[in-house]
């Protein structure tokens, strides 16, 4: 009997199946967003937000990223009602991955994938910080919009995060200090004053003496209640994640170890300028430094990433290497050699670091909180350190007369992307907030 063609082996034939079937696999993130990103950069945000939102990835890998993009776009444009539905959509997904941790992947199948390919056949969970950093923009989105309740329901998941990332992980990433403002506010506003002096004191011990944590403070520890504005500041974009690589040899083929890290932040400094009525009220403070966490957030966790990319890459060597010997054994060397070759190349190709992470997110949140006297005044935001507008935008926002009520907070957000100040007027001239009167 002659024998028939001989198959190859099961499981370099998987791997080439693989890698042809799931080319977004070996896409990175950053290229993926990239057009939402230049749109986001160029002040076009419902462009943004419409590409953000067909982020999907393979088997819905990404989809966590595609809402939580599209709902900062709509949130820099000022358009909150819709960011606050990507957001709530961005996390019920989290939500359906339960406690399951990221890394190690949530199913036997998920963790054979990533053990097979690489780590982005794993769906997109979010670190700890970007979880939390999620409920904090939707309670400070719902505040800003006049709902209470809604900021409430959100300030309550973001101390569970902050429950779970301690007791699973060891860590604070939690509640982070932008989170834990904003839910002392929401809890000042609904009259928990003592609920929201815990939070502060927290803050206090954690961001030091923060101007406007000790005037929150000193309020709700039953100060003087005048007129006052919040306005809090989301400066610049964060840095993208890029790939260290290094190839390898073997005898008869190559493989390649890949680990990722955050590129060197080139955002722009500065801070925000506050005028009322043309004289200078004061000048934002950072509060939360996100890039700064983002960056502790991948050291800590970077030793067993590179643990499973080594062990990874050492079994796909291994793979090829058995079965370029059997080839040649079987049907020569120049055989041998070619299967090496491709095993090699699919090694390669396949095996790359995960660069997925939240690239809308801020570098660092600042915040101002002062009084004011009660009356309209006109509000304009200056960026510090730069003086005329530029081809993508202007420095800064006048954002019209807005009044000021005793007793009552006008909140107000502002973003910058390179020298462009984004920011829109608070939305009602007064809006009452249970306890509280609240300029949303």
């Amino acid at each position: 009997m002659v024998p028939g063609p001989r198959r190859p082996p099961p499981l370099l034939a998987a791997l080439a199946l693989a890698s042809a079937s799931c080319a977004s696999y070996f896409q990175d993130y950053p290229d993926t967003a990239w057009p939402g990103l230049d749109s986001m950069d160029h002040g076009d945000f419902q462009n943004a937000a419409e590409f953000f939102s067909s982020i999907d990835g393979t088997m819905g890998s990404d989809a966590f990223l595609g809402h939580a993009e599209a709902g900062m776009a709509w949130h820099v444009a000022g358009q909150l009602q819709r960011a606050s539905e990507e957001w709530l959509a961005a996390a019920e997904i989290l939500d359906g991955f339960g406690d399951r941790p990221t890394i190690s992947g949530r199913s036997m199948s998920e963790g054979a994938l990533s053990m097979f390919i690489n780590d982005k056949t794993i769906p997109y969970d979010g670190e700890g910080f970007e979880a939390a950093l999620l409920h904090g923009f939707l309670a400070w989105d719902f505040l800003r919009m006049g709902n209470l309740d809604g900021a409430m329901v959100e300030v309550q998941r973001g101390y569970d995060i902050e429950r779970f990332e301690e007791e699973r992980y060891g860590t604070t990433y939690g509640m982070n200090r932008f989170a834990r403002f904003v839910a002392a506010l929401a809890q000042e506003f609904d009259g928990r004053t003592d609920e929201a002096e815990i939070d502060l004191v927290r803050l206090e011990e954690d961001a030091g003496e923060h101007p406007a944590v000790q005037f929150s403070l000193a309020r709700v520890r039953g100060g003087a209640r005048p007129a006052t504005l919040v306005v809090v500041f989301e400066r610049d974009r964060m840095a993208e994640k890029i790939e260290h690589s290094m190839v390898f040899y073997t005898r008869r083929s190559m493989g390649q170890l890949a680990v990722p890290s955050f590129d060197d932040s080139i955002g722009d400094p500065g801070a925000l300028r506050v005028l009322l009525s043309g004289t200078d009220a004061g000048v934002t403070r950072t509060l939360e430094n996100v890039e700064e966490v983002a960056r502790k957030n991948l050291d800590d966790r970077i030793a067993w990433v590179t643990a499973k990319a080594m062990a990874r890459a050492a079994v796909k060597t291994v793979i090829v290497d058995q079965t370029a010997e059997a080839v040649a054994n079987e049907h020569g060397d120049w055989a041998g050699l070619l299967v090496g070759l491709l095993g090699s190349a699919v090694n390669v190709m396949s095996e790359s670091a995960d660069l997925r992470s939240w690239l809308t997110l801020p570098r660092e949140i600042q915040v101002l909180r002062i009084p004011v006297e009660p009356g309209l005044h006109p509000l304009r935001l200056e960026l510090t350190g730069h003086s005329g507008a530029t081809g993508r935008g202007q420095p800064w926002a006048d954002l019209g007369v807005v009044e000021f009520v005793a007793g009552g907070t006008v909140l107000v957000g502002a973003r910058s992307l390179g020298s462009a100040l984004y920011a829109a007027p608070p939305r009602t001239r007064a809006a009452q907030a249970r306890k509280d009167t609240v300029t949303p």
